[in-house]
């Protein structure tokens, strides 16, 4: 079973539900109808409603009446919520875990990023997770060093079941990479979610 990156409860639960269940999750407080169909990004208001219907019966999630109608909220105290909590998580699980990852790599890493569709919150469950590594100049890359990267392929493969598609640059490659302007620089400047160095990723502008 494949992790969706933006929303990692759907690979438990495939439906409306799921994206219901990550809202209130992630509320501090009672949400109304239109407040939960907006967060969702997904279904019709009546949709939701009935969602909410089917879970407030199941008792996960409970309802109280307002000036604006009813608003809800996630039972906390149901026997399942601690799954759904952890479920709602799992993405910044898969980011510690990576972090730890990387910083295990010898020799040690400059730095490491997630890029592409997974750090901007696009990704879908057949997308790959992304990652780039800067190294230093000097950088060995040994059958050591490629055993270490395939492990790491095999390690989100097994926490996700998506591939790994990882690139490896070294710090004179970024600096050429904004010498000539690339665009893909200003994407990662952009989308990065930086795991490891992260005043490396104040990117270096181009020299004259």
């Amino acid at each position: 079973m494949r992790v969706d990156p933006a929303s990692p409860i759907s690979s438990l639960i495939p439906s409306l539900d799921a994206a219901v269940l990550e809202v209130l999750a992630g509320a501090d407080r009672s949400l109304g109808v239109s407040q939960i169909q907006r967060l969702t990004r997904r279904g019709a208001r009546s949709g939701v409603h009935r969602v909410l219907d089917r879970l407030v019966t199941h008792g996960l999630v409970e309802s109280r009446p307002s000036n604006v109608g009813s608003v809800y909220r996630l039972n906390a105290e149901h026997v399942l919520a601690p799954a759904i909590l952890l479920a709602v998580r799992a993405w910044a699980e898969l980011l510690s875990r990576l972090t730890a990852a990387c910083e295990a790599l010898r020799p040690a890493i400059v730095a490491a990023a997630l890029h592409g569709a997974a750090a901007r919150g696009e990704a879908g469950p057949q997308s790959p997770i992304e990652l780039f590594l800067v190294v230093d100049d000097d950088h060995l890359l040994s059958a050591e060093w490629d055993r270490q990267l395939r492990d790491l392929d095999d390690q989100v493969r097994a926490w996700t079941g998506n591939r790994l598609e990882r690139m490896v640059l070294t710090r004179h490659h970024l600096q050429e990479l904004a010498d000539t302007g690339e665009p893909i620089l200003e994407a990662w400047r952009r989308d990065a979610i930086v795991l490891v160095g992260r005043r490396t990723f104040d990117f270096p502008e181009a020299r004259a």
